[in-house]
């Protein structure tokens, strides 16, 4: 709870830095309604196939419901590479709401600071690549998948350059709820390490940090 308050703080601090006045509303540069929409590159830092980093893509939509509030839909596919020896692919599609709890003009030059929260479905495959199996002595391939629900918590901000163009930063924490599927790294006889993946029956939790950076253009102004 301290680092998130820590986290919090920081934000709150590039905010006042970059706006001295945040606290004082603007109505003339208030843009509920506004649609845009973005691209966004993400960084996973934790799974259960190991500590690798997952690098990924995607887009998102925002639609700016009111003043303290946003909505953005997103989908992203991001790829592990586990050890040289298999990879993870995640696909993610959902809804978060983002939080302002600070006026802000959205002007060039201002920071805005959101808390956010929301879900998600996902899609979840490991692939081996071909190893060497000490029981039947051939070699062989091994895939296994699942579909998953999640949630995700997270502080971020947009730095705006223009009212029409942002980019934005955003921590966040991704739990997962689904069936249990992670992988080894394991040697067989002949000395050759190989990757070897488990799925086990029933539902299990798997969380995860994540990291993204996205930019966003407004392309409407549904509100007029």
């Amino acid at each position: 709870m301290k680092k998130l308050a820590f986290i919090f703080f920081v934000f709150c601090s590039l905010s006042s830095f970059g706006n001295k006045n945040y606290l004082r509303v603007k109505e003339d540069n208030f843009q509920k309604g506004q649609l845009s929409f973005g691209v966004r590159s993400t960084i996973s830092l934790f799974s259960q196939s190991g500590n690798y980093k997952g690098i990924g893509a995607g887009w998102q939509v925002r639609y700016r419901i009111a003043e303290h509030l946003n909505s953005e839909w997103f989908a992203d596919w991001i790829v592990t590479d586990i050890g040289g020896l298999g990879s993870r692919y995640d696909s993610h599609i959902g809804e978060s709401m983002l939080i302002y709890p600070f006026s802000n003009p959205n002007a060039a030059g201002h920071f805005t600071p959101y808390v956010l929260g929301g879900f998600c479905g996902d899609y979840t495959k490991i692939e081996a690549n071909i190893f060497y199996n000490d029981y039947t002595k051939t070699y062989s391939t091994n895939t296994k998948d699942r579909w998953s629900f999640a949630t995700q918590l997270g502080l971020g901000t947009h730095y705006n350059f223009t009212k029409w163009f942002d980019i934005s930063f955003t921590t966040q924490y991704i739990l997962h709820a689904g069936k249990d599927i992670h992988s080894d790294i394991e040697t067989n006889s002949l000395g050759e390490k190989y990757l070897h993946i488990h799925q086990q029956k029933g539902n299990n939790l798997e969380g995860h940090l994540f990291f993204t950076i996205n930019a966003n253009f407004v392309i409407a102004d549904i509100i007029k």
